[in-house]
């Protein structure tokens, strides 16, 4: 009987200490069935955990400046696939798709595919 009390204290003792992952989703923030493009003027690019966010300067059809936030999965996986802070710098004008904010007057998306002036594609996993 001791041993099988050591033997169930040992199995929970060791399903404690793995980590857990968790990460929030996206779906409460962002409209995932809908896609939104903008084009526009960098401004600021925050390259940092948990998500970088892109600052984006955009005219709409009234000729008033809107600052739109990008925002993309972990710095760590956009790093792996080439993305650093000065990948956008600000002054560059760019054209992003992604999805929308669901909160309405906001001008936000998420997980966008960027396109820089020049014609170089910065793609952004969704999944992140």
């Amino acid at each position: 009987m001791k041993h099988k009390l050591f033997f169930a204290a040992g199995l929970l003792g060791a399903a404690l200490a793995v980590p857990a992952h968790a990460h929030h989703a996206q779906a409460p923030f962002f409209d995932q069935s809908r896609e939104t493009e903008i084009e526009g003027v960098v401004t600021r690019f925050d390259f940092r955990n948990p998500h970088p966010i892109l600052y984006v300067d955009v005219t709409n059809e009234n000729g008033e400046v809107v600052n739109w936030q990008i925002q993309f999965g972990n710095a760590t996986n956009l790093r792996r696939r080439g993305w650093h802070k000065d990948i956008i710098e600000p002054g560059e004008r760019i054209s992003a798709r992604g999805h929308p904010s669901w909160n309405p007057g906001t001008h936000g998306m998420q997980g966008a595919r960027v396109v820089k002036e020049d014609g170089s594609v910065l793609g952004a996993p969704v999944e992140d």
